[in-house]
């Protein structure tokens, strides 16, 4: 995947490209690069930026970034069902992802993967599409058929919700809490730019979390505060957390 430095500069041409009546679209984008991208574009307010994964509530999006207002977008992105024998195989998000990426598929040619009781499903840039349709005959041990569909898929987030009691309800606490991590721990990894809130990098250990603030954790996950009570008789806060399943 390409470096985040990499992106970065790669965000300069796409934003000068903008000024000059050029649309980009980038592929999907992780956590680190969309809360970037966010935050340049604030800084452009004449520029627009538009996303969409293609699956419903998307955790993985394409972006266009465009000088034009434009409701009527081709995100070029095409959602495959992976059809198998489930009687006799198994296929999990890491066994889709390793198939595909043993392939040589770049990260960021594919976007959300979804298993459900329905079926394993996964979106992926069109650029790609006839590669696939090619190429991709196997999940693990399991061979598989891949089919294009046209409804809606929807990616159900689900969180396991715990209560805590904290000192406070800076961002380290938090992060401390919602990962069992060590306070310590928490700090570096925010210090270092490992942390994201609502996708925008945040390196200040003492920021205030709010209720619905999502924390994301390069390489740990994402946590959510869900609500904050009241004191304990020590004079702690209750907060409930819930860690991204």
């Amino acid at each position: 995947m390409e470096s985040l430095e990499n992106f970065k500069k790669r965000c300069e041409s796409i934003i000068d490209k903008a000024y000059q009546g050029g649309v980009t679209l980038l592929n999907f984008l992780d956590d680190a690069e969309y809360g970037y991208l966010k935050q340049l574009i604030k800084k452009h307010p004449t520029i627009n930026l538009y996303s969409d994964g293609k699956i419903k509530n998307s955790d993985r999006l394409r972006f266009i970034v465009s000088p034009y207002d434009d409701s009527n977008l081709d995100f070029k992105i095409k959602v495959f069902e992976i059809k198998y024998n489930k009687k006799f195989y198994e296929i999990n998000h890491r066994s889709i992802l390793g198939s595909l990426m043993s392939l040589g598929i770049k990260r960021e040619c594919i976007g959300d993967i979804i298993i459900n009781d329905k079926g394993a499903y996964f979106a992926a840039t069109e650029e790609i599409s006839p590669f696939l349709l090619e190429e991709f005959r196997s999940v693990g041990r399991a061979i598989i058929e891949l089919k294009e569909i046209d409804y809606d898929i929807y990616n159900i987030i689900k969180y396991d919700f715990k209560t805590y009691f904290l000192a406070s309800i800076r961002l380290d606490s938090v992060v401390s809490e919602g990962f069992n991590i060590s306070r310590t721990e928490a700090q570096e990894m925010i210090k270092n730019g490992l942390v994201y809130i609502n996708h925008i990098l945040c390196q200040n250990v003492s920021n205030a979390i709010k209720i619905d603030d999502i924390i994301s954790v390069r390489h740990k996950g994402k946590i959510k505060l869900d609500s904050i009570g009241g004191k304990s008789k020590s004079g702690r806060i209750a907060v409930t957390i819930g860690k991204r399943i």
